[in-house]
């Protein structure tokens, strides 16, 4: 937590070289090199303000002049909101890790390997290269690729402001296409995973126009737990992006699973269910109908991976 006396400290930061204000364009810049002084800018009372790390979002909506802050606040140059961190039975992932360390992270290969696949597939190398998890998150877009991998892990965010810290699971912090319940005050710091148990697997998947390179279609993702011994799910979490206007997680799909035995029936049932809750719109990428139907079949080899995983075979002819 961080009281400091933000009034006061303000104007000193701001006239510090390097990462005071700088002119540029119609708007302030300003660069902090800890948590706390950018939280103290955080504070001020310029209504309109933007956080980047990478900018590979933020900097396009400013060229198409699609936003108008009065302040950009770079926290690129912050190192403890950097890194990748397993204890405690948490993956602990600052909010400025770039996309490219998370895909080629050992730890995330190790226990969240869905978020590792999803991080590979956002946009092109220089994107991943420059792009943050934060940045992903924050932007809210229902079609990000590593939201649908971090709902289906349980993944819980820790949000700061100058007066007190907060966790929010992540399924909970999206409320409509870009926005989040992030307050103007409050700056994204951590995202932390519990470590699997044994017995799961999950699966991310993804379907652009092309391979690589391309805004979803359909995204999402699904982490499993199994008793193999009794040949039922003991756990199930099914996310979809892309098919509504924030990412989804389809409760009545993993209760129609949870405690029965592993079948194709079942999971055909399932990926019914994943249809009928689903509502995509039709644009330029997609039919709404279209969305609908590949939801059902990518679900259902999404679940026949993980349970490959762990050595469970179900045939899906057609799939």
């Amino acid at each position: 937590m961080f009281m400091g006396n933000c009034r006061q400290v303000l104007p000193q930061l701001c006239a510090l070289k390097g990462r005071g204000i700088e002119s540029m364009a119609k708007f302030k810049y300003l660069k902090p090199s800890t948590l706390q002084e950018a939280l103290c800018f955080l504070n001020g009372n310029e209504s309109d303000k933007k956080v980047i790390s990478g900018g590979t979002d933020i900097m396009v909506q400013l060229r198409n002049n699609k936003i108008d802050p009065e302040i950009i606040i770079d926290i690129s140059e912050i190192e403890n909101l950097k890194g990748i961190h397993s204890r405690d039975g948490f993956i602990t992932i600052g909010a400025a890790t770039t996309l490219t360390e998370i895909a080629e992270s050992d730890i995330v290969k190790r226990y969240c390997p869905i978020l590792a696949q999803a991080a590979a597939s956002v946009g092109a190398t220089q994107i991943r290269n420059r792009g943050t998890i934060g940045g992903n998150v924050c932007n809210a877009s229902p079609a990000a690729d590593t939201i649908p991998a971090l709902v289906a892990l349980g993944a819980v965010a820790t949000v700061v402001s100058v007066e007190q810290e907060r966790e929010v699971l992540l399924e909970e912090l999206f409320v409509g296409v870009g926005k989040t319940a992030i307050n103007s005050n409050e700056l994204l710091t951590f995202i932390s995973i519990p470590q699997p148990t044994e017995n799961s697997a999950g699966s991310f998947f993804k379907l652009g126009k092309r391979k690589a390179q391309a805004i979803s279609i359909v995204n999402g993702a699904v982490q499993i737990g199994v008793n193999a011994a009794e040949g039922k799910f003991t756990d199930v979490h099914v996310v979809m992006g892309s098919v509504a206007p924030t990412v989804l997680r389809i409760r009545e799909a993993e209760e129609s699973l949870i405690g029965r035995s592993i079948n194709r029936q079942n999971i055909e049932n399932a990926a019914e269910i994943v249809k009928n809750k689903i509502s995509p719109i039709s644009d330029v990428r997609a039919t709404a109908d279209y969305r609908k139907d590949v939801s059902g079949n990518l679900f259902i080899e999404a679940m026949s991976d993980s349970l490959e995983q762990l050595g469970v075979d179900v045939s899906y002819p057609g799939c």
